[in-house]
């Protein structure tokens, strides 16, 4: 009965007012749609319904071999009685080992069997489940990719993640290795019960008059796990999502000193599934307790009424008795076997529910679904009376009967405020979305009548905010048309003016470049993805601000070129910058989703309405800055390029050339990772002291597992004794001993409840506990890491992300309520041993000579079990990441199947390492299962032996092999949970590497100046190369001095160290050692030797790229000043600066409206505004903006930028400006123009000018593409 225990374990501004009925039931429709869709209950046996016909053969056949191995140990009770009644009836003991030499060579053939049995039983159930698995795997991840826009708007990447890992691993757990074992056991428990029926009905009757308990705590189990399961599911799915948001954005995290407050929001999640799980194991241990309660009071009773019916039974004598006594106690070990493993029948259920919920749901935009396909594709497009709400807010509409109608060949601008439906119509276009009235048509046929694949095939897309793959700079070209030659890629990247800055990267088109494009600055991205959408050349160009990220010179490059491509197709622009649409057949202005006005430049301008308006503004923006704004615009480009490609390659290593170089990079840094793991050489004792505060609780929990322990071999003294009892010849003594003993078995198990349940109580309220505490710590470990720690191939925010999920978890199967079982079974083996010394030591010895064989089986297994899988898991974690978190890139490009198969390749290990890891998963199970016949034999054997010499009497063979077969039992528990407690080991050591890792630059370490900042900011010769790409030198010899008060631009082309300057005065990084007067130096202080921290609380900054979390308006602005509680007036005077209070107001839910995952239910302009208004709220004595309204329409831009120059001239306030509009650095004091890491000017902007030298270049450069 001691195995009992072993389980225990992009939207508008504007809302508006919606009469229209037809789009009201359409949002209506979608809502009903939408609470429909709920995920459906999923049975045990539905979990086989991705198994094919090998894997349906294994588990028949695995099945086949548990029901076998499962019968073999009632035959072997058979085979155990006549060894008893030989025993028994024997006087002398000669009868003993007459009954031993018989029976002996049946005990040897039933364990033979049994190895052979077991082996062949694991090994298909395991590999069946690997294959299965797998098999799942891929189709969830390939039915992600086939889900549309309005689903992935409502997923968080750190959910879709641990669907494909954690749910995926106890799904395949539930049907591998805890399937075969509870088959066998259940077969088992079933046929002892038969056995005992045949023997004796009326004293089978009476041991399982306790069953309706057995029934209780069954489904107390049933209804109680599976609830808490999802709970728990739930609970750590919202914990992942933030830890994916967090570490997407950790640069922003880091310039807004926002560790402390994500550690909590982290922590605060996982407190709820702690609180689950706190209470699953109380559940669990309680239903044990009553079950073990229920089998020891019954084979008291069935023994107590046996004896009592002896003399009134004719057909009763002793033998019967023992048989089904025997039976009933080997059947509820049985039973105690099959009880563990409903816990993880319903994890898997729980788990699959959703995952089969996303595999089997078709979306409404079905990517799969057959279509037209033209023959040709003119390319005339038309809107017509088109209305549409994104589904996340329904109540805005975004457009309201908008109509268009363009011609073949033409080329059509789309221009208006930031929000006002202009990206949404690209979108629609693209049918990332359906119209909720209206309709959008391609040569005349409604897009949703046509294949989607194959249309989407038709259209370029330049983006906004373009995505790059990881991968080669060539490959990612490539994307836009597979099977190009290289000849076509280099073609396409002259004509987006990106080839001679790609043959200036270390390895030209062959340099690596990292997840998201996120090493190269915004300039270079858009370049690159201007090439990868011309070199498809498509019938339809959609460019939705293709040219906002780029410099003044690299703009009227690309514009020439783009000029060029429209030749022959139909354009749609989507644009801020009025100067590009100029040459537009015809130009639609579109405010609060409508079409306010449309016609040629001409005529807009002779209309004098909304466009003459907003070409009025930026005319006078550029005859303002004309002197100051070219160099700002190719500066900016140039500068943050550079410095950000740099970073690019740096991750060179990251990704190799081809997959394969990939794997090879990817297993050193997972052997490295190990390496640094193995430091940790006791991970158990360490996870222990870490539960400290739950001492009291963790140490009554171990004492009552101790006790547990010790309890089971007092119940194995009491059943030993039953057999000398039939050797009493009085009838009155003999009942009067049975009463005694099947009561005293009663209070054993009485005791065992209560040690059970008060057991998994506390140590569940400690495991939960530390596993929180634990996942808190390595999640708080990861934010104080510096910035190069990011930059790291292993440490990608999709890599983490999934540590996160897998990892820790791991803590469970070796603390808390594990980590009494485990004492528990050790208690059990060392009271055995006691009792078998202190009755035989000769019988002792015979049984501790099978130890070794137990543990040896283990320790093969924990030798081998190398986590192999682990790298496997980080790559496709990593693809996963890269393809979902960049969803509309991949579906505009019609990259599913190419993220697939790059899944496919990277996420399981071959074919020959599953078959090896069943083969050793199923030679420790056979050890275990069949070492049993083989100890009984020696033990009766020798016992036999050393009774006919006279050496040892009968009780004490008895008390002595009773002992050890519970302490076998335990030991073959332990066995059995050896591999899974290797794996978490390994997993626990990595994790513990990450926590003791220390920072190369810790926040809190350094000096906090008591004095005021007073914004006086000095490079000194200052060098740099980032950490991960050292052969590569980004700054060098760089001088310059801002001195407080001072708006300074840094003006250059892309990738000469601009952006990177930024950074450095953050110290997101260390300028490169280069002597002692080398440095960045605030108010004459090294930053070296002030506090990151301390230098980050001065400075307010706004990123070419925003990014927002998903939280509220009134949150993400108040994420400016993370050191205090920002006042509601504070945010909203900071939003009235950056012109978005109007908008928020507009929101039915005002400040409180979610801005979605990424902010992706803003447009881009109305992201960049809020971030401008969360750099503001600091208030802060240094103001860095790395182009701060790159994303804002011109009105937006002016007002803005009046705010900003307000900021920056506000109390003496230093700014560092990076831009590429004019109008961004036109106030400016000072410029800084850089080139190759160097300044080569400086000056005031008129002095500049008339200095007539590189910045007058630029500036004459950005004159000419503002004539044309």
């Amino acid at each position: 009965m001691t195995l009992l225990q072993t389980s225990a374990m992009s939207s508008n501004d504007q809302e508006y007012a919606v009469n229209d009925d037809d789009i009201e039931e359409e949002k209506s429709s979608a809502i009903s749609e939408k609470a429909f869709e709920k995920e459906k209950k999923v049975n045990f046996f539905s979990l086989f319904r991705y198994a094919d016909a090998a894997d349906i053969a294994m588990v028949v056949i695995g099945s086949l071999c548990s029901l076998a191995v499962g019968v073999s140990f009632p035959i072997n009770l058979i085979i155990f009685s006549n060894v008893v009644n030989g025993f028994t009836n024997s006087t002398d003991g000669s009868g003993a080992l007459a009954t031993m030499d018989e029976n002996s060579k049946w005990f040897i053939i039933l364990g033979a069997v049994s190895l052979v049995l077991a082996f062949i039983q694991m090994f298909c159930f395991s590999l069946a489940a690997n294959r299965q698995s797998r098999r799942i795997r891929l189709q969830l991840f390939k039915q992600m990719l086939r889900q549309d826009m309005a689903w992935f708007d409502r997923q968080s990447v750190g959910d879709l993640i641990t669907k494909l890992t954690s749910n995926l691993e106890q799904i395949e757990s539930g049907i591998g290795d805890r399937l075969s074992r509870f088959l066998q056991n259940f077969i088992m428990f079933i046929s002892c019960f038969v056995t005992a029926f045949v023997n004796g009905w009326k004293l089978t009757l009476v041991g399982i008059s306790t069953a309706p308990f057995i029934v209780l705590a069954f489904s107390l189990m049933g209804v109680s796990l599976g609830r808490f399961a999802i709970k728990e599911n739930q609970a750590y799915s919202g914990a992942n999502s933030i830890a994916s948001e967090v570490l997407t954005a950790i640069r922003t995290v880091f310039a807004f000193i926002g560790q402390e407050k994500e550690a909590k929001r982290y922590s605060s999640e996982l407190g709820a599934a702690a609180k689950v799980s706190m209470k699953k194991n109380a559940v669990l241990g309680f239903s044990i307790g009553l079950i073990t309660l229920s089998v020891f009071a019954s084979s008291g009773l069935t023994f107590w009424f046996g004896v009592k019916e002896l003399p009134t039974d004719p057909d009763l004598n002793s033998g019967k008795i023992v048989s089904v006594v025997l039976a009933f106690l080997v059947g509820s070990i049985g039973l105690g076997l099959v009880l563990p493993e409903f816990a993880f029948f319903t994890r898997a259920a729980s788990a699959a529910r959703s995952v089969f919920h996303i595999i089997e749901r078709v979306p409404e935009i079905d990517k799969e679904a057959e279509g037209r396909i033209l023959d040709e594709v003119r390319g005339k497009i038309e809107f017509k009376n088109v209305s549409f709400a994104y589904p996340m807010r329904p109540d805005v509409v975004t457009l309201r009967d908008f109509s268009l109608k363009v011609q073949p060949g033409q080329t059509i601008a789309i221009v208006g405020p930031s929000g006002s439906g202009k990206s949404t119509s690209v979108q629609l276009l693209q049918r990332f979305y359906d119209a909720l009235q209206g309709e959008v048509l391609i040569d005349g046929v409604d897009i949703r009548e046509l294949d989607i694949k194959w249309y989407r095939s038709q259209l370029g897309v330049v983006s906004q905010e373009p995505v790059l793959f990881c991968g080669t700079v060539a490959e990612n070209i490539a994307l836009g048309r597979p099977g190009a030659t290289q000849e076509d890629i280099e073609k396409a990247a002259k004509m987006a003016d990106v080839h001679d800055f790609i043959l200036s990267l270390p390895k030209a088109y062959d340099t690596p470049i990292a997840e998201g494009g996120g090493s190269m600055s915004g300039g270079q991205k858009q370049r690159i993805a201007i090439a990868r959408a011309l070199i498809r050349n498509p019938k339809i160009l959609l460019l939705d601000e293709a040219t906002s990220a780029l410099d003044t010179r690299s703009e009227r490059a690309v514009q020439t070129a783009l000029d060029r491509a429209r030749t022959g197709r139909t354009v749609i622009m989507i644009a801020h910058r009025l100067t590009t649409v100029r040459d537009a057949d015809k130009i639609l202005v579109v405010d609060r989703g409508e079409v306010k006005e449309k016609g040629t430049h001409e005529e807009l301008v002779a209309l004098n309405g909304i466009y003459a308006h907003m070409l009025s503004t930026q005319e006078k923006g550029k005859s303002d800055e004309s002197e100051s704004e070219p160099g700002s615009d190719y500066e900016e480009e140039v500068g943050g390029i550079l410095s950000k490609e740099e970073l690019a390659r740096q991750h060179v290593w990251m990704r190799s050339k081809r997959a394969k170089e990939t794997e090879s990079v990817v297993s050193a840094a997972t052997d490295s990772t190990l390496a640094e793991a193995r430091t940790e050489r006791h991970p158990l004792l360490r996870a222990i002291k870490l539960n400290k505060p739950e001492y009291p609780v963790f140490f009554i929990g171990l004492f009552l597992s101790f006790l547990g322990g010790v309890i089971q071999p007092a119940y194995a003294l009491l059943y030993s004794e039953m057999f000398d009892t039939f050797t009493i010849q009085d009838y009155d003594q003999k009942l009067a001993k049975t009463s005694f003993l099947a009561g005293m078995m009663a209070l054993v198990g009485f005791f065992k409840l209560l040690c059970t349940f008060f057991s998994a109580l506390c140590l569940g309220i400690a495991g939960a506990r530390l596993t929180k505490r634990v996942r808190a710590m390595l999640f708080e470990a990861m934010l104080k890491q510096e910035a190069g720690w990011f930059d790291r191939m292993e440490n990608q925010p999709g890599i983490l992300t999934a540590r996160l999920a897998t990892e820790v978890s791991s803590l469970e199967l070796v603390t808390g309520s594990q980590l009494g079982s485990m004492l528990e079974a050790v208690c059990l083996v060392i009271a055995a041993l006691v009792i078998a010394f202190v009755y035989s030591w000769a019988l002792a010895l015979v049984n501790i000579a099978f130890m070794p064989i137990i543990v040896g089986a283990s320790a093969f297994q924990m030798k081998h079990n190398r986590a192999a899988f682990s790298q496997h898991e980080v790559m496709g974690s990593q693809v996963v990441q890269e393809a979902l978190s960049a969803e509309r890139t991949v579906f505009s490009l019609g990259l599913e199947n190419h993220f697939y198969q790059l899944f496919k390749e990277r996420s399981a290990p071959s074919a020959s390492q599953r078959y090896k890891d069943s083969a050793l998963l199923a030679l420790v199970h056979c050890f275990a299962n069949s070492i049993a016949y083989f100890q009984t034999t020696a033990s009766f054997y020798v016992g036999a032996v050393l009774m006919s010499k006279g050496q040892l009497d009968l009780l004490a063979v008895f008390r002595a092999y009773s002992a050890f077969n519970f302490g076998s039992q335990a030991l073959a528990r332990v066995a059995a949970l050896a591999p899974d407690y290797q794996k978490a080991l390994v997993k626990i050591r990595k994790v513990f590497s990450t926590i003791d890792r220390e920072t190369k630059m810790d926040v809190l370490d350094g000096l906090y100046p008591e004095t005021d900042f007073k914004g006086k900011i000095e490079f000194r010769n200052v060098y740099f190369r980032y950490p991960t790409r050292k052969d590569v030198r980004i700054l060098r010899r760089f001088n310059h001095t801002v001195s407080p008060g001072e708006s300074v631009a840094l003006v250059g082309q892309s990738g000469c160290g601009k952006s990177t300057l930024l950074q450095l005065v953050q110290r997101l990084y260390d300028v490169s050692p280069h002597g002692p007067d080398s440095g960045v130096f605030l108010d004459g202080m090294d930053v070296r030797i002030l506090a990151p921290n301390w230098i980050r609380q001065q400075i307010g900054i706004v990123s070419q790229e925003p990014n927002l979390f998903d939280m509220t308006i009134q949150e993400n602005i108040a994420y400016g000043d993370n050191s205090r509680e920002v006042e509601m007036s504070e945010i909203i005077d900071a939003a009235k600066k950056a012109n978005v209070h109007d908008f928020v107001m507009s929101l039915p839910e005002g400040y409180e409206t979610k801005v979605g995952a990424r902010g992706s239910q803003l447009s881009g302009g109305q992201k960049q505004r809020v971030a401008i208004a969360r750099a503001l709220v600091r208030n802060p004595r240094l103001l860095l903006l790395d182009e701060a309204t790159s994303a804002l329409d011109n009105e937006s831009e002016r007002i803005v930028q009046a705010a900003l120059d307000a900021a920056m001239a506000e109390g003496n306030r230093t700014s560092l400006i990076v831009a590429h509009r004019l109008t961004t650095v036109e106030n400016c004091s000072f410029i800084v123009v850089l080139q190759d890491g160097q300044k080569v000017e400086c000056g005031p902007p008129d002095a500049l000018m008339r200095a007539k030298g590189v910045y007058y270049t630029l500036h004459n450069v950005d004159a000419a593409v503002k004539r044309h």
